[in-house]
């Protein structure tokens, strides 16, 4: 028997009278024991299955375009409104159900989604609407969703629209691990898992990520939601590359100047530990000895760069063996003053490849170069420039070439 998902009273307050605040994703239905589809009532399935428009339910579902994420898939979704008098009464219940189908070649199982909304007593005569959000994720391709809404009277709105996700060739296989899903639910979770990762065979190399989570703007305490499920995303997508067979992650916030997690060698990043960590050090304090001193963040970054980017760095670490390849991501590092200039000898430096993911969603609030670039500008780092997905897309593609080189040089 179905069972569906329910939401809070608030919530639904929420949703049918305007006000703001997240909504919970939709619930994917697992298959049957058998594997194959669910198991739906006859009247469901009769509804989905037929894909024409029903209004016994008065109501209008507007499909939301595709719109490509940071992890390189595809957030799409609908609003789904309904006449407040359509639900007057002394309570009621909506059920949601759509199917999603891909109208690729290589046609794969549908997956199905639900809610479930309890409605709170509503006069005869009110007016307004309910509005009823809903998302999902999409890999590259074309699909068909039918969608129904049903009351406790088994009244129907029914509706089924075709979605494109279109995306730069050569973007399909960036987008997701091979065994990702390529229709899943949407999390509201910015540090949620990863599944699996299949990685490629022969010599796999070991890479540094030095992560920041320093916002661009000084009078922030922290990045925004947006900015931080950016940075993470970013995260995931190069931490999935088969390519790597190692991870050694620094995650440090340069306005605190302090790192706020690190690992060594690990063959997957452990998201929740490191949502923990960084959500722990968003405290805003700051020492008074570094307001003080207007270079204080400079040093910071001089000292983490001594210790990850110098040989004598690494042969004083846990981990005397340096990586592959480091590589920067985050927004750009932003301090009072401008950065004075290199921070690191030439001839102190490790020789090895250098890159930099430097986000800036907003590039003509600071176009100049940030306290990273400008600390390590004597350095031969590749920069790439991140204002959207698909600028991330693109470097991502650049990048993956540049670590087949450097797997060929160290075969």
């Amino acid at each position: 028997m179905m069972q569906w998902l329910s939401l809070s009273r608030l919530a639904v307050l929420a949703a049918l009278f305007g006000a703001t605040g997240p909504l919970p994703a939709q619930s994917l239905i697992h298959t049957s024991m058998g594997g194959g589809e669910p198991y739906l009532s006859h009247s469901d399935a009769a509804v989905l299955g037929a894909e024409a428009k029903r209004n016994d339910l008065p109501c209008q579902v507007e499909p939301l375009d595709p719109n490509l994420q940071y992890d390189l898939t595809f957030q799409a979704g609908y609003v789904a409104r309904v006449p407040l008098a359509a639900l007057a009464g002394k309570g009621n219940e909506l059920r949601v159900l759509f199917r999603i189908q891909s109208l690729e070649p290589e046609v794969g199982e549908p997956v199905y989604f639900r809610e479930h909304y309890s409605v709170p007593a509503i006069e005869p005569d009110a007016q307004g609407e309910a509005t009823l959000p809903g998302k999902y994720r999409l890999g590259p391709g074309r699909y068909k969703v039918s969608w129904l809404m049903r009351d406790r009277a088994e009244k129907v709105c029914a509706s089924s629209w075709e979605v494109r996700a279109e995306t730069l060739e050569g973007f399909e296989k960036l987008a997701a691990s091979p065994d990702a899903a390529k229709i899943s639910e949407w999390s509201e979770e910015i540090f949620d898992e990863d599944p699996p990762i299949r990685r490629a065979s022969g010599k796999l190399l070991h890479i540094k990520m030095m992560v920041s989570f320093s916002p661009v703007d000084l009078s922030k305490v922290k990045l925004s939601e947006y900015d931080m499920r950016a940075v993470v995303s970013m995260l995931r997508v190069l931490a999935r590359e088969p390519q790597i067979g190692e991870l050694s992650i620094v995650a440090y916030n340069a306005h605190e100047e302090r790192v706020v997690y690190q690992t060594k060698r690990e063959t997957r990043i452990d998201f929740k530990e490191l949502g923990e960590a960084v959500q722990d050090s968003l405290s805003g304090m700051v020492n008074i000895d570094q307001l003080q001193d207007k270079q204080s963040g400079e040093k910071f970054l001089k000292t983490l760069f001594e210790q990850h980017l110098t040989q004598q760095g690494v042969a004083e670490s846990d981990d005397p063996e340096p990586p592959d390849a480091i590589v920067f991501l985050g927004p750009k590092v932003v301090f009072e003053r401008p950065a004075s200039g290199s921070l690191l000898a030439e001839s102190a430096r490790l020789q090895l490849p250098l890159f930099y993911f430097m986000y800036n969603r907003n590039p003509r609030s600071y176009p100049w170069k940030d306290a990273v670039s400008a600390g390590l500008r004597n350095f031969d780092m590749k920069e790439f420039d991140i204002t959207s997905a698909k600028d991330f897309g693109r470097a991502v593609e650049e990048w993956v070439q540049m670590l087949a080189k450097l797997r060929e040089q160290g075969s």
